[in-house]
């Protein structure tokens, strides 16, 4: 078996240096040391660049809110700020302490395409349910969900109004088959990050089948007037496109650069165009995009982020200011209330939502989220960040505890990914992201089923594969 040793300092197959540097001269020894030196720094960039770049999101995040256009009317900025600062310094510091772990390929063997081509099938006979779960239409034929994707295209507030009433009675109208995908659900996400991060090894019968269900996916995101399915696309796909080649990191050319630039305002512009439909449609038309009702602000149009812009474009910018960074106000009022243990289920709406069958009355109700609502502050329609979701269950020194968690396995599913190609945590990485880009936001991971369910059944197999393939080198 072989030895452990750190990724950080890669041992060199087919270098005669590398073989037995003691029994070298001095100038040997040290044109080996440069070698290992240089390895050291390329390897360290490519292990420590996600975490650089989400240190970076979250503080853009939180100057978002602290100094953007909306006056959020905090009444314990000392209490929010340290605990924000400390959320940060423990996910660095999780990750910063995982980071010289050995990666490890994975003792379970997939035949990936079989794997792929069985998620596939299993999406495409659930595209009802998953339609329905989506828009809340019940019985919608073919005619009718293409008319509901050409709505959405060019109205698609109107689309998420309709979908808000539609999901009022949805839960009444559930069937054995709505079930019946929860088991699937694991398998049904495996398709889309196996089989982008293997393009090249998929059989052309894969490639479209996976084109067509993207084209699917997004299409009954678009039906149901919702910029999440559109987000998560254009936020994951360029990261899976990168994790195939991290290497890329470290020879980027100008022209890859420019293209990589040109490629992503592209896909922000296509992604801001559709939110400010989305968002100035929603209830009629009628929203007023310049005031916060569960604040009680308005956005103050002379800030210098609102100043220098069109008047067309001022609307739009500050009702995406505040959808970035709203949930740290709902963190500042649920630092305030006391602690009330939720029995590990009021993180998530999904398992709060199993939880029902079982007691009288809803846990939900005592969470952080739903507390604040008397402050005027809807658990349902706005943003609460992570941190009330998890504390919740945790408490809030608990949670800086699982932020410190989130950041050791996010670096060892990276290190798993980038190194050594383990399968398992390839199709760990695109959830791992999904949670650390909606920190601002929610638990979005495992507050709902489509998500919670693959998570809960991929990380237990991943560790058990990692057991089993200690001391496998990638």
């Amino acid at each position: 078996m072989a030895a452990e040793s750190s990724p950080l300092y890669p041992s060199m197959p087919g270098n005669s240096l590398a073989a037995n540097p003691l029994a070298l001269d001095g100038a040997l020894q040290r044109a080996w040391a440069q070698q290992r030196r240089a390895a050291w720094q390329r390897t360290q960039k490519i292990a420590m660049y996600p975490m650089i770049f989400f240190q970076f999101y979250l503080a853009i995040s939180v100057a978002v809110f602290a100094f953007g256009p909306w006056p959020w009317p905090v009444t314990n900025p000392l209490e929010l700020y340290t605990f924000l600062l400390l959320a940060h310094v423990c996910l660095y510091l999780g990750y910063r302490t995982a980071i010289t772990r050995q990666p490890r390929a994975s003792s379970i063997k997939l035949r990936i395409p079989m794997v792929v081509a069985a998620s596939l099938i299993c999406n495409f006979v659930f595209v009802p349910v998953t339609y329905k779960t989506r828009t809340g239409a019940t019985n919608a034929g073919v005619g009718t969900a293409v008319e509901a994707v050409g709505t959405g295209l060019t109205d698609p507030g109107a689309q998420y109004d309709e979908k808000i009433v539609n999901n009022a009675t949805l839960s009444e109208q559930s069937t054995i088959y709505d079930y019946l995908v929860l088991p699937f659900l694991p398998l049904m996400y495996l398709a889309f990050p196996l089989g982008i991060f293997f393009w090249k090894q998929m059989p052309i019968f894969h490639k479209t089948g996976l084109v067509v269900w993207l084209m699917v996916d997004i299409s009954m995101w678009i039906a149901s007037g919702t910029n999440k399915g559109i987000a998560d696309l254009v936020l994951l796909l360029p990261c899976l496109l990168i994790a195939r080649k991290p290497d890329l990191f470290l020879r980027f050319k100008s022209r890859d650069v420019v293209l990589i630039l040109v490629l992503g305002l592209v896909g922000l512009v296509g992604l801001f165009t559709f939110f400010s439909l989305g968002m100035s449609g929603r209830s009629g038309g009628s929203r007023d995009q310049f005031f916060e009702p569960g604040a009680a602000i308005s956005a103050d149009t002379e800030s210098v982020s609102l100043r220098y812009l069109p008047v067309a474009m001022q609307g739009s910018l500050a009702s995406f200011a505040s959808y970035f960074s709203q949930g740290y106000y709902a963190l500042s009022l649920s630092l305030h209330e006391p602690f009330v243990f939720c029995y590990g289920v009021g993180n998530s709406y999904f398992l709060e939502g199993l939880s029902r069958h079982l007691v009288v009355s809803p846990i939900g109700d005592d969470t952080y989220p739903a507390r604040i609502e008397l402050s005027g502050w809807d658990r349902n329609g706005k943003w609460h960040s992570i941190y009330p979701w998890i504390a919740s269950d945790l408490s809030f020194p608990g949670t800086l505890v699982f932020m410190f968690f989130l950041g050791r396995i996010f670096a060892v599913v990276w290190l798993d990914v980038a190194f050594a190609r383990n399968p398992i945590a390839v199709c760990l990485f695109p959830l791992i992201l999904t949670m650390m880009i909606y920190i601002p936001a929610n638990n979005q991971v495992l507050g709902f089923s489509t998500a919670a369910l693959p998570l809960l059944t991929l990380v237990p197999l991943w560790l058990i594969s990692r057991v089993r393939a200690r001391g496998i080198t990638a």
